[in-house]
Formats: structure tokens, C-alpha cells, sequence
């Protein structure tokens, strides 16, 4: 293995069912903007290497892997712990804005999540935090709670919500409706609706998203194509419907076009719908 100064390069270690992925790739994509090489690699034991690394996560081999002076690990999911070590460690670069959309002029940091710089619109400043994390800042400022409808991602944005400490504080309940039925039975969506525009249809979110907000705040709501299959005419794999909004004001809805496999999809999809709640809640704040 060639030596390289710890300027240079940064090796990033995560256990072989990564808690913080999401966590590493935004520190990777940190790295890469201050100029410097990145590797990630999934590991069942921490390998000796030269040069920068961080391991996140748990490793029964931690304690001593970390005696090297350029060697640190940090347990998954504190990324203000990522967040303080990159500010340190890495070249100084500005933190740059968040854009939550289907579409970029950059590379993805992760599925649906743009870097951009200051003054472009609908940004917003996460200062490196995970958007589910901020919304529940602003919704414990706030006293708000959350209500989420979900086709396509199967529940995964309340996963990612309910991961954090608190949550309670901000989700509400959230109905996960796969088929037409449970989209009728549970959020009183039309029959008709469905017959005139199917499940994959700005006017079903909109409906969807009206059936979550009865007894919550704010509420979200996705439904669409993850694939591989399910295409139909004039929607392709990855065209996803979501809503946003709340009680007593005029709701947003998008359609968006994700690239990736199934997993992309609904991660982007969770990703834009809270970029939607985020800005909604920074409007209110």
C-alpha cells in the first residue's frame, strides 16, 4: 500500500450492516468537496491502513484499532460527532445548502439530497444534520405533530423518523395504504379518483395527504413507481406523486422522476417529502 499524507486521503469504515450509511456518505461527500480522496468500505473487523480513517459504528476491535494517532471512530448515528470531526480534520470548505429534489446540477450526496451553494432556491441549511433530524427540531420548537401516508416507500420514512430519540415528540401515526383499498378504507380516498387517474397520480397524494392531516398538524404523503416493474404508459419506473402540508392551508404536491433501483427511489422519496415539511415548518417558525 503507497503512503499518503492524512491531508490527502480519508478511509471510512462501516460495520457489514451499516446503521450510519446515510452518515458516511454525507461525510464522504464532505471530503471530496474539500478536495481530498475517499474510500468507504463495509468491514466485519477493522483492517490496518495507513494514512486518515474513521470507523462508525460498532467493531469488537475499536479500542485498539484507534491507537494510531490518525485513526478515529465514532458510534453510528451521532453525526455532530462526524460533523465536529470533518471541521477539524478535513481542509476548510463552506457547508453547503441542501436541495431536496429529483433533479440537479450536482452529483447526489444521497438519493433525492443535493449539495448547492447559498442563494439557490428552495435550499436549506442542515449544517451536515440528516433532514429527518432538523424536522424534528423545528417541530419540537413548534409543537407540532406529524401524520405520514406512504404507497410506494412502505413505511420507510417513519422508520427514519422513529430511529431518532424523541420522536414521539413529532410523529403522530403514519398509515402505510400498498393497495387501492387500504387507500379508500384508511384515508378516504375516492373511488372515482382512483378509477379516473389511478394510485400514481398527484390528485390520489393530494387525497392521501387529506385523510393523514385529520388528526395531526402537518401530514405527507407518497405514492408511486419504486420498480423494477410496474410501469405503465406515461409513468416510468421512479415516477413518484408527493403532497405536503397542513391543516387549514393551501397543500403542495409534486411529481417527481427518480433514477436508481428500489431502494433509491424510496429513499429519494422520503428525502423530497421532508425537504416539503422542512420548508413548510421553517415558513411557520
Amino acid at each position: 500500500m503507497t503512503n499518503v499524507r492524512p491531508t490527502e486521503s480519508v478511509q471510512i469504515f462501516l460495520p457489514m450492516r451499516p446503521a450510519a450509511l446515510p452518515d458516511a456518505q454525507r461525510l464522504a461527500a464532505w471530503a471530496r468537496l474539500a478536495g481530498m480522496d475517499v474510500r468507504v468500505e463495509l468491514v466485519a473487523t477493522l483492517p490496518d491502513c495507513s494514512g486518515m480513517a474513521v470507523a462508525i459504528g460498532k467493531f469488537a476491535n475499536a479500542a485498539d484499532w484507534i491507537k494510531s494517532s490518525f485513526r478515529t471512530h465514532l458510534p453510528a448515528g451521532d453525526w455532530a460527532a462526524l460533523r465536529d470531526w470533518a471541521s477539524t480534520h478535513l481542509p476548510a470548505c463552506d457547508v453547503p445548502l441542501s436541495l431536496f429534489s429529483d433533479n440537479g446540477t450536482t452529483l447526489e450526496v444521497l438519493p433525492g439530497e443535493y449539495w448547492v451553494e447559498a442563494g439557490t432556491p428552495c435550499a436549506i441549511s442542515l449544517d451536515m444534520a440528516p433532514p429527518e433530524w432538523s424536522l424534528l427540531q423545528h417541530a419540537r420548537a413548534l409543537d407540532t405533530c406529524l401524520a405520514l401516508a406512504e404507497s410506494c416507500t412502505g413505511g420507510d420514512l417513519a422508520a427514519r423518523i422513529t430511529a431518532l430519540p424523541g420522536s414521539s415528540a413529532l410523529l403522530r401515526h403514519g398509515f402505510v395504504t400498498y393497495s387501492n383499498a387500504a387507500k379508500i378504507q384508511l384515508l378516504k380516498v375516492q373511488e372515482a379518483t382512483l378509477a379516473r387517474v389511478g394510485a400514481v397520480a398527484e390528485e390520489t397524494a393530494l387525497e392521501m395527504l387529506g385523510g393523514a392531516l385529520h388528526e395531526a398538524d402537518i401530514a405527507a404523503a407518497i405514492t408511486g413507481i419504486a420498480g423494477p416493474g410496474g410501469a405503465v404508459p406515461g409513468k416510468p419506473v421512479g415516477t413518484v406523486c408527493i403532497a405536503w402540508g397542513a391543516r387549514a392551508a393551501e397543500p403542495q404536491v409534486r411529481t417527481c422522476h427518480f433514477h436508481g433501483d428500489r431502494w433509491s427511489v424510496q429513499y429519494a422519496a422520503g428525502s423530497v417529502a421532508l425537504g416539503g415539511l422542512l420548508g413548510l415548518l421553517r415558513g411557520a417558525g
